[in-house]
């Protein structure tokens, strides 16, 4: 996985391309309908946190921000200073340890294409871990391969299943609708429910 410098470099250099610079579509029209907002609900690789600050501006008051970058958690906490300080989390998403068993939801968005290929079953164990019994992952992936050896990283919906599929019931995982221009038909949205039982 690219380094916390790697990845404050980026942000102090504003190469940023994956920030739309507001809510992705899919995601806005998640939180508009879901009804539930006592969730926890955990949102990695905040980066600017247009999710998380909506989420928790919607009412979802118990939604946690995290990412590494020191510059991109300041950078969220400028933009959305009400947001309470003891739901930002400054830490590797890896060695989260202390919340496991402790959301209800996580939020993929952008997240996981950030992560080496190589990493995503340490992704799908992490997730897992940190998700209550029938905890969900919503969010978006993308439908396509990049090949090449920087973020992001793509991939296949038969790709994706392989991995998730293991310890999630994969209730969801569609050519997503709404999403913007540049990513039309880029996009798979997804819903995962997490197993009670893994079968060895």
């Amino acid at each position: 996985m690219p380094s916390n410098k790697y990845w404050n470099d980026r942000y102090l250099n504003d190469d940023i391309g994956w920030d739309i610079g507001e809510i992705s579509r899919p995601i806005k029209h998640w939180l508009d309908n879901y009804k539930k907002k006592n969730k926890k609900i955990l949102i990695p690789g905040g980066g600017s946190g247009f999710e998380a600050g909506y989420a928790y501006e919607k009412g979802f008051k118990n939604t946690y921000y995290l990412d590494f970058s020191k510059v991109a958690v300041n950078k969220f906490k400028k933009t959305f200073p009400s947001f309470p300080e003891t739901q930002i989390i400054s830490k590797n998403f890896f060695s989260l340890s202390d919340f496991n068993g402790f959301f209800d939801i996580i939020i993929e968005q952008t997240f996981f294409c950030a992560i080496q290929p190589s990493m995503r079953l340490r992704y799908v164990n992490k997730i897992y871990d940190l998700l209550q019994k029938n905890g969900i992952v919503i969010g978006l992936l993308f439908n396509l391969e990049f090949k090449k050896d920087t973020p992001p990283f793509g991939g296949t919906k038969k790709d994706y299943k392989l991995i998730f599929e293991p310890k999630f019931n994969v209730i969801k995982m569609e050519k997503c609708i709404n999403s913007i221009a540049p990513r039309a038909k880029n996009e798979l949205w997804f819903c995962l429910n997490k197993k009670d039982k893994i079968l060895l």
